[in-house]
């Protein structure tokens, strides 16, 4: 598995040509990283963007790598549709990272007053943001008890050469790392990654149990144990071929307001945690390049902290509860993170509302939960529509459950709290006389052929 950005570009344009694209001329991190992600979207184009120039910096900036299901699987050398089932496979496998005495991360070493955060070139995403803001940052950080390691993405705002504010909005692992911390009078120490290997990026995005250390569920994924090296100025270790670290803390009660910043509802965000992130030392390879993920409604930033990771966990979460389960998808035009479809075999009457009150209780992020049968297509939203719309009626088969946890970035929850919404759109196992019309699979077939999609 490669362990170096840069090979992995290398391979894709090898083997993707067209995935991706080398962008010559001079761009300004000031909006414009975000609107080339933006105008390609709107033409559903994907591929990878390696900005050569940017005004200002002499360092590049590579982005979009990970926007769809195909470049995860190509990632982690499977296929689409055998991705969901690698994916559980191989997180039960965790591998211990190899710890080395030196890399390429380590390339320059900036400590004390050499350190100056505005080397990097930072975009500026959207006009109402706050200022410039990381969002590929990898904040790894120990359990202050057990000591296992986490890797999470949470935004940062540059504020000073060598402070950031940050949110820890997610209300995971980092935030209640943070309060213990906190509790106790200390700061807690992060090392925040920038252009790590991608499969740590991927990993990054895993959910699973409290106390697992996450950079053996990258070598899981990665099929081999990934290099890591001490940092410099924290007890904490980083993947030795990363591109940038900076290594730092969170400081214990200090607060200071943060953002807005665009997030993926497709608004600006003012809800924050307010959190500081002081910064020690910048560590990086020579000539380094910044990994950027943009914010807002992007495919990318949907995908990676949406999709990807939240649909197996809900898929197991689902299994236990109705082993008919087939398929587990969010929604390609809300903020998918909101909208989930499953798809089952149903056998007997009121397991959809089981298996969404399973995904509920799995990601306190969801607000609708669509049931539909195993005849339809989830990854289809066209398919997840019709049956909503012929096989069920609001009065019997939608149920609102009101005052559940929600995300707190969606600008409607009042204070993270919001109602939820079951839609049963099975058909009934006794009664239904409705026949979905269908054309022959040779038709299809001999179709496909004609007109070249075969």
């Amino acid at each position: 598995m490669i362990q170096d950005i840069r090979e992995y570009i290398a391979s894709v344009e090898r083997d993707r040509p067209g995935d991706v694209l080398r962008i010559k001329e001079p761009v300004d991190p000031k909006y414009e990283i975000t609107a080339h992600i933006l105008e390609l979207e709107k033409r559903r184009m994907y591929p990878i963007l390696f900005f050569e120039n940017v005004k200002g910096y002499d360092i590049p900036i590579v982005g979009n790598l990970f926007p769809t299901p195909d470049r995860v699987a190509y990632t982690l050398n499977t296929t689409k549709d055998k991705l969901f089932g690698e994916w559980l496979r191989r997180e039960k496998e965790p591998l211990k990272p190899r710890l080395v005495s030196s890399g390429r991360v380590q390339d320059v070493v900036l400590v004390g007053d050499e350190v100056d955060c505005n080397m990097l070139p930072i975009p500026t995403h959207f006009e109402q943001d706050g200022g410039p803001y990381i969002g590929s940052g990898i904040f790894i950080a120990k359990d202050p008890d057990s000591g296992a390691r986490n890797l999470s993405i949470h935004r940062l705002q540059l504020k000073e050469k060598n402070r950031f504010g940050t949110s820890l909005h997610s209300r995971r692992t980092l935030w209640n790392w943070q309060r213990i911390a906190e509790e106790r009078g200390k700061p807690l120490e992060v090392a925040v990654v920038i252009g790590p290997p991608p499969i740590v990026t991927i990993a990054s995005s895993w959910r699973g149990p409290a106390g697992q250390d996450e950079l053996e569920i990258a070598g899981a994924f990665a099929g081999e144990p990934i290099e890591i090296v001490k940092c410099k100025t924290v007890d904490i270790e980083v993947p030795a071929q990363a591109e940038i670290v900076l290594e730092g803390e969170i400081l214990p009660k200090v607060r200071e307001p943060e953002g807005p910043l665009g997030e993926y509802t497709g608004y600006a965000s003012h809800q924050s945690t307010q959190n500081v992130v002081t910064i020690r030392a910048i560590t990086h390879r020579r000539k380094p390049i910044f990994h950027h993920i943009t914010a807002g409604f992007t495919a990318e930033h949907e995908y990676l902290g949406g999709n990807m990771p939240r649909s197996p966990m809900i898929w197991k979460a689902v299994r236990d509860v109705v082993p008919t389960v087939k398929a587990v998808a969010f929604s390609a035009s809300a903020p998918i993170r909101y909208f989930c479809y499953i798809s089952i075999r149903k056998i007997h009457e009121g397991q959809p509302k089981q298996a969404a009150l399973a995904a509920l209780g799995a990601d306190h992020g969801i607000k609708m939960v669509i049931v539909v049968d195993d005849d339809i297509d989830v990854h289809n939203e066209n398919e997840v529509i019709w049956a909503v719309s012929t096989r069920s009626q609001a009065d019997e088969d939608w149920t609102i459950i009101p005052n559940v946890m929600d995300s707190i970035l969606d600008p409607s929850s009042k204070g993270g709290v919001s109602a939820k919404v079951i839609v049963d759109a099975t058909k009934p196992l006794e009664g239904w006389k409705a026949e979905k019309a269908t054309v022959p699979e040779e038709a299809l077939v001999h179709a496909r052929k004609n007109l070249g999609f075969a």
